[in-house]
């Protein structure tokens, strides 16, 4: 029943042009762990090449759901070694974050499939 009242709400949300906010400029980090994990998917290693481009693809679509259509390649500029050791580890707990979000709703969803 839930399921029914929620594709209700949408389609009338939907109906009557709800407004929708303006693109906002993706995050500074964001950025930044973007470019470094493209860059990770380049290398020779294919484990590591394979961790980059998941890596890419995920804060691809974090870019992209703030600021649909934005080119991240027209974000440029050099990045020093001291800060991509850094940036390792803060790009990977924003993805470790992400995937518990996704255990986390997967498993909701899991225990409602009976009640919808």
């Amino acid at each position: 029943m839930a399921s029914v009242f929620m594709a209700a709400l949408f389609a009338h949300l939907t109906a009557q042009g709800a407004v929708v906010p303006p693109p906002a400029r993706p995050s500074p980090q964001d950025l930044r762990c973007y470019r470094l994990m493209a860059e990770l998917a380049q290398d020779e290693d294919p484990r590591i090449a394979t961790a980059g481009l998941t890596g890419a693809q995920y804060f691809l679509g974090r870019i992209d759901a703030r600021s649909p259509g934005f080119e991240p390649a027209a974000e440029g500029g050099e990045m020093r070694e001291s800060e991509r050791a850094a940036l390792i580890g803060q790009c990977g707990a924003l993805m470790g974050a992400g995937g518990r979000d996704f255990r986390s709703l997967g498993q909701q969803l899991a225990d409602r499939r009976d009640t919808i």
